[in-house]
């Protein structure tokens, strides 16, 4: 199938006319995270925490950030961050092609087999890397790493972590279209999406499972590129119809709010205000961006600017989350405020909306 570059919907002095303001790029909160070993999971302010150790989602995201940075603006000193994250993923490999997700700073294994969604993180981030990388020295161990776990990706019953592995099938796919066994699971989780939401939508209910969690937009998006790969009308609608059911929770009002977390959005039930987390925003700009591309239509670009803006005070409580002093992002919106810690999470997902709407990375 033939397949055309992408092109930017935005670039930085665009971005700062439609956002004042907007910082340039600084990773010193990410280096201040980052140590020979990972990235670490979580700060006190903005302080990293030692107590809570390192985790596979942070390293993969990180792997994923920094990989598009290099693209963008090669440099030793990206080069270095790339090869930090990626000894970790390799390292939290199993022989049979699992992976653990956490580790404790002295170095202790804190699990035996990682969660369905940091397993699905981390083959989005080998995609993303064996996708738009040119450096010959990751390549070999990226693609060893990405073909031992491909065993187990059709396994995987979390719509999100078969929307994360998925999203990364699809970007190894356009390096190797050629591959038949990834095609093959590019079709087994497209259609485990499907049947997982004719069996869970209903009346007005438009999605996947019971329950809205996190990090939603990555399902309807996944199943979107999905669908144009495999030239399937029906898996088209249904994820232009969830996409529209998460657009219209949303954004009920002038500004983004998305699901909190303290207790999510039960169908039937109310939906969570607080708390909102960064986490959400990089994959709500990449399913307004696939809209945008497959629709033509405005709007979608506005939602785009709004999602980002999240960031800056457009939101329920019309506060800042990213720090410019620090280049880190705060951990989210409670009901009495802004969570002053700043994670390597919420941080890596300020930058990787930052790099999603500068650039044409999807």
């Amino acid at each position: 199938m033939a397949r055309s570059a992408a092109t930017p919907f935005f670039d930085i002095p665009t971005l700062k006319v439609h956002i004042p303001g907007l910082p340039d790029m600084n990773l010193s909160h990410i280096q201040r995270l980052t140590n020979n070993v990972g990235i670490m999971q979580h700060a006190r302010y903005a302080t990293p925490n030692y107590h809570h150790g390192y985790c596979l989602d942070d390293n993969a995201r990180a792997l994923m950030l920094t990989s598009m940075i290099y693209e963008l603006w090669p440099s030793n000193e990206i080069k270095n961050l790339m090869s930090t994250y990626l000894a970790y993923i390799n390292y939290m490999q199993a022989e049979d092609g699992k992976f653990r997700n956490f580790l404790s700073f002295d170095h202790q294994f804190l699990d035996e087999e990682g969660t369905e969604d940091s397993f699905g993180r981390t083959i989005w981030a080998l995609g993303t890397l064996l996708r738009i990388t040119t450096l010959n020295d990751f390549i070999p161990l990226s693609r060893e790493l990405f073909i031992k776990a491909l065993p187990h990706i059709t396994q995987l019953r979390s719509p999100r972590a078969v929307a994360y592995s998925l999203l990364g099938l699809l970007h190894y796919d356009q390096r190797h279209p050629q591959d038949k066994e990834v095609w093959g699971a590019i079709k087994s989780l497209s259609y485990y999406l499907v049947d997982e939401y004719r069996q869970n939508s209903y009346g007005k209910w438009y999605w996947y499972e019971k329950i809205i969690t996190y990090d939603n937009a990555v399902i309807p998006l996944s199943l979107l590129r999905s669908a144009q790969l495999l030239e399937d009308d029906a898996m088209l609608k249904i994820g232009l119809q969830s996409a529209g059911f998460l657009d219209s929770l949303l954004f009920e009002n002038d500004y983004l709010s998305t699901i909190g977390n303290k207790e999510w959005y039960f169908h039937d039930g109310i939906r969570s205000t607080f708390g909102q987390q960064a986490v959400e925003i990089p994959s709500i700009i990449l399913l307004y961006k696939q809209l945008c591309r497959m629709t033509q239509e405005a709007g979608y670009s506005q939602r785009m600017l709004d999602s980002f803006a999240w960031f800056f005070g457009k939101n329920i409580l019309g506060l800042s989350v990213y720090d410019k002093g620090t280049g880190g992002c705060h951990d989210g919106l409670d009901s009495h405020g802004v969570n002053m810690n700043q994670g390597a999470e919420s941080t890596m997902s300020f930058w990787l909306a930052y790099i999603y709407m500068c650039s044409s990375f999807n």
